[in-house]
């Protein structure tokens, strides 16, 4: 819904879609629901990648799932104006008109150097830990790959409270 911003100016929802059906694409569509974006999710198969409770979220907010879709085209001239859709199961393709695409694929965390050192991780690949220190003393991890909302502020904030907690442990080292 368009909000005020000034004497009489309004300003215009925008329209946008995410591809992809993991983690990452519910993640950024219940944010941008959240600022006020129109945004349908589209993925190519018939089921999401992504936890039951972000699921559940893109429900109760009532964000659209086009299921068996992929993307075909993205059109305009000087900017994006539409996407040309494809239903893989019935062939059928539409356009969708957008202000923008948001692709929203391969959220995997890259932890090998942390399994290579005996970190333990998660059945989804991110670095478990209790505040922020692993189960290798002396290894602490904050941001992506420990997992939760992949937001640039974020993985900020979890920087600077693992910091903290690592000077912490430098004076009163907790593996002691």
């Amino acid at each position: 819904s368009p909000c005020a911003r000034g004497a009489g100016h309004r300003a215009q929802t925008r329209h946008l879609f995410i591809g992809g059906g993991g983690p990452r694409a519910a993640t950024e569509a219940l944010y941008l629901t959240n600022v006020g974006v129109d945004v349908p999710v589209v993925h190519r198969r018939e089921t999401l990648k992504a936890q039951d409770v972000l699921v559940q979220n893109l429900a109760h907010n009532s964000i659209p799932i086009l299921f068996n879709t992929e993307v075909k085209a993205i059109n305009g001239r000087h900017n994006v104006e539409s996407v040309d859709l494809l239903n893989n199961e019935t062939g059928v393709t539409s356009t969708l008109a957008v202000d923008g695409v948001f692709m929203a694929i391969g959220y995997d965390p890259t932890n090998e150097l942390a399994e290579k050192i005996g970190v333990e991780t998660s059945a989804e690949g991110y670095t478990k830990h209790d505040n922020y220190r692993t189960n290798v003393p002396g290894i602490y991890v904050a941001g992506d790959v420990a997992g939760g909302f992949k937001q640039i502020v974020t993985a900020a904030g979890q920087g600077a409270e693992a910091a903290t907690v690592i000077f912490e442990d430098l004076i009163n080292p907790y593996w002691k």
